[in-house]
């Protein structure tokens, strides 16, 4: 077994002790004989695969890949994943890129199998991989301990990335809610109705624009790569949890405060400062 993170408490304060410890945690985590095994064998093995057949034909190899995107539910999903590696992404008709889940472009890019003839024979491919691997691992088992969580973790290691990505801010919004761990966090930042995704795709984008802008001042998705913008909207994602969940009782102090923010238009700066008066 990996070695389990240590998170003490739930909701927001539990995830400020795991970010104040998140390096130690994920040294000892790395250490895990359990990852370091599946570690050692994708080195050893992956720089000699030079086609979609050999890396479809080693499993272990195939898991590792996929956990570094995030995918590992989709190690038995054979002729889908076959698919989203075998035709890249230059092409705009290609099956990863008409995926609404922005993880599997990234996947087939990465790879390049469709589009240049496949990258895992470079060594700097085959480290870059591993050191994602080993950050979502950590967050898989994370998840494991507390859901929220593992959600706040992805989200500030992935929002940032789509949002310098250079693409239009409606292109940035559609594929945040196109991944569904992203989604989430941003549906409960944002306070968005349980039935929020059975509109129409462009009036889900309309309404996202309009909340975060009223909620966080955001005006362009881009925002979300300043660190102060990103943790406004991790923290209210965190609060949100806490109080749908029933987590804060009415005696505990700052409760009344956590219910304002959920159904307040403060922005972020706003909400810190009354959550932290509670306790003053």
């Amino acid at each position: 077994m990996p070695f389990p993170p240590a998170i003490p408490i739930g909701g927001l304060s539990g995830f400020k002790f795991l970010e104040r410890t998140m390096d130690r945690q994920l040294e000892l985590f790395n250490k895990s004989p359990d990852v370091q095994r599946e570690i050692d064998y994708f080195l050893e093995t992956a720089g000699s695969i030079t086609s979609v057949d050999q890396l479809m034909s080693d499993r272990r190899v195939l898991a590792v890949v996929l956990g570094a995107f995030g995918l590992d539910e989709d190690l038995n999903k054979g002729a889908f994943v076959r698919k989203v590696i075998e035709e890249g992404t230059f092409d705009d008709r290609s099956f990863a890129n008409r995926l609404v889940d922005p993880a599997y472009r990234e996947m087939s890019e990465f790879l390049g199998f469709g589009d240049v003839g496949g990258l895992l024979v470079f060594e700097d491919t085959r480290l870059n991989l591993v050191e994602q691997y080993r950050e979502r691992q950590f967050e898989l088992s994370v998840g494991e301990v507390d859901l929220d969580m593992r959600l706040a973790l992805n989200f500030k290691r992935e929002a940032p990335e789509l949002a310098s990505s250079g693409s239009t801010d409606r292109t940035v919004w559609l594929r945040l809610l196109g991944s569904p761990p992203l989604r989430d966090v941003l549906e409960t930042a944002l306070n968005l109705p349980g039935q929020f995704g059975l509109i129409e795709l462009d009036q889900q984008v309309d309404e996202v624009v309009a909340r975060a802008r009223r909620i966080f001042d955001i005006s362009s998705p881009s925002e979300l790569a300043e660190p102060t913008r990103l943790a406004e909207v991790v923290d209210r994602f965190l609060l949100n949890q806490q109080v749908q969940s029933g987590a804060v009782s009415s005696t505990v102090r700052g409760s009344a405060a956590l219910t304002l923010l959920q159904t307040s238009g403060f922005g972020g700066g706003a909400q810190a400062n009354l959550f932290a008066s509670s306790f003053v």
